[in-house]
């Protein structure tokens, strides 16, 4: 083991001990569940840097290391939260490769699901439609098809059942738009972020050379994405994965919709008030700076109030779903969950509306545990709502 050889070495020596990465409300969410240190940014960069001098032993370390990196959620708050700008997410990630022989046993179930079918659930490439029975006839006229706009669903929008309805209202609405789509859902493999949050980034290169090769077949040159996984992968990885900017341009779903009622393709009529809170995905806002397109959005949806709830955008709070940790530890990514879900009800709102598959499924599940009347949905479910006459 060489740590010295890391990319992100003299950034373990950066670490100013100030602990604004551990406990405030918009910092670490998983050391508010386990209150030990050693899941927070500077628990992480100190165990790192002691372990690159010697001063503790070699296994005890790497086994707190892996602890902590894989109780993360990846949501990035402690990298928005550093006083010295250390590349957290960046460092976490390099760090999960010194770790590889003792990975977590939910980690390895999870490769060998991507190894075998190219998805995260270990289910069969052809179910991988399934998702569309709802649009069964338009979604033939558009699968395989080439046109200049694409869209990739990722593996939680495809497989898990309720989450299917995102890209559902999407189409439904390039439908009503007079809008072509193209889609490749029997050969699009995972995004690949699975295989990075888990330290592969070779593994990940093969699915992102994969699903490039399959875009660039279809002429696609404009890519929406639903997932805020899939769009991080996508705009932050893959061009460092392939060594190149990607030939096409990727957009948010939102973005795409927002296009549609700009220039008037969508008519909606239904103007019944409706009080929901937006809920900012880790991936595409701390990661991606996307905040802004979800407001506009709903500003333009007719009788809809968007209520911030009190940590919103940059400091917005994780769901407890990301960085592989409802995989590996679904008891904390339930207490994160829930300690977002106090902020909604605080809001006194009627739906959470999300841009993220994981976030949506693990909200639904954990409203639903609390007992809550806020229901979960996708954004594109919201503005397909606006389209009914009621």
């Amino acid at each position: 083991m060489n740590l010295k050889s890391l990319q992100y070495y003299n950034e373990l020596f950066i670490c100013a001990y100030c602990a604004y990465c551990v406990d405030n409300q918009a910092s670490c969410p998983t050391y508010h569940s386990v209150l030990h240190e050693i899941v927070t940014g500077r628990g992480k960069i100190i165990t790192a840097r002691n372990l690159a001098q010697g001063l503790i032993n070699s296994e005890e370390g790497l086994n707190a290391l892996r602890d902590g990196l894989f109780q993360c959620t990846f949501c990035g708050a402690c990298e928005e939260n550093c006083i010295v700008d250390i590349p957290l997410t960046k460092v976490y990630s390099e760090l999960k490769t010194l770790i590889q022989d003792r990975l977590p046993k939910s980690t390895h179930k999870l490769f060998e699901n991507l190894k075998k079918e190219h998805n995260i659930y270990g289910l069969d490439q052809e179910d991988r439609e399934s998702w569309s029975f709802e649009i069964e006839d338009q979604y033939s006229k558009w699968v395989n098809l080439h046109h200049d706009t694409g869209f990739f669903l990722g593996c939680v929008y495809s497989y898990s059942g309720r989450a299917g309805r995102g890209p559902v209202a999407v189409l439904k609405l390039a439908e009503m738009a007079n809008e072509k789509i193209s889609i490749f859902s029997p050969t699009e493999y995972c995004c690949g972020n699975p295989y990075l949050l888990g330290g592969q980034k070779a593994k990940a290169k093969e699915f992102a050379d994969h699903n490039i090769s399959e875009i660039q077949r279809l002429g696609i040159k404009n890519l929406i994405i639903s997932c805020a996984g899939c769009y991080r992968v996508f705009t932050e990885e893959y061009p460092e994965l392939i060594g190149k900017d990607l030939p096409f341009k990727v957009i948010s779903h939102m973005e795409y919709l927002y296009k549609l009622i700009e220039e008037k393709k969508l008519s909606l009529p239904n103007k019944s008030h409706l009080k929901v809170t937006y809920k900012d995905p880790c991936e595409l806002g701390r990661h991606c700076g996307v905040y802004d397109i979800a407001r506009d959005l709903l500003s333009n949806l007719p009788g809809v109030e968007n209520r911030e709830m009190t940590n919103h955008k940059e400091q917005a709070l994780c769901c407890g779903s990301g960085g592989l940790i409802k995989t590996n530890h679904p008891t904390i990514a339930n207490e994160i969950a829930v300690r977002l879900i106090s902020q909604m009800e605080d809001q006194n709102v009627d739906l959470c509306v999300n841009a993220c598959p994981s976030c949506l499924l693990n909200i639904d599940e954990n409203l639903k545990i609390e007992g809550s009347k806020i229901e979960s949905i996708d954004i594109a479910e919201l503005v397909l709502n606006r389209t009914n006459d009621s």
